[in-house]
């Protein structure tokens, strides 16, 4: 395995490389499928605290149960894009929503 609890200095460093090509590869993944994308939004996105907390354990857990290091990160960035994409279909609808009910004449 590439990682043991607790992480050396060298194995967090290596860590976070690993994320970070993660986060790189998913990033350029919705921009290619999205076209239009703000990409500052994005990379705020992307790269919050939770985000890389998230992708980082996602990656641990695939080579824990033994996926080889690519394999364990297409696993974590799969899931990463997922959750940008569901993030940004919920915001739409409650901004669709919003708009209906301010349309309507409704006060919140």
């Amino acid at each position: 395995m590439r990682y043991t609890a607790p992480l050396s200095r060298a194995q967090a460093d290596r860590l976070g490389k690993d994320v970070g090509t993660i986060i790189d590869f998913a990033a350029n993944a919705i921009i290619d499928i999205r076209g239009e994308v703000n990409t500052d939004e994005l990379m705020r996105s992307l790269t919050a605290s939770t985000a890389i907390e998230v992708t980082a354990a996602r990656y641990l857990k695939a080579l824990e149960e033994g996926h080889r290091p690519e394999q364990a990160a297409a696993v974590a960035g799969t899931a990463l894009v997922f959750d940008w994409a569901d993030a940004t279909l919920e915001t739409r609808a409650r901004l669709q929503q919003e708009r209906a009910i301010e349309g309507d004449g409704a006060v919140q």
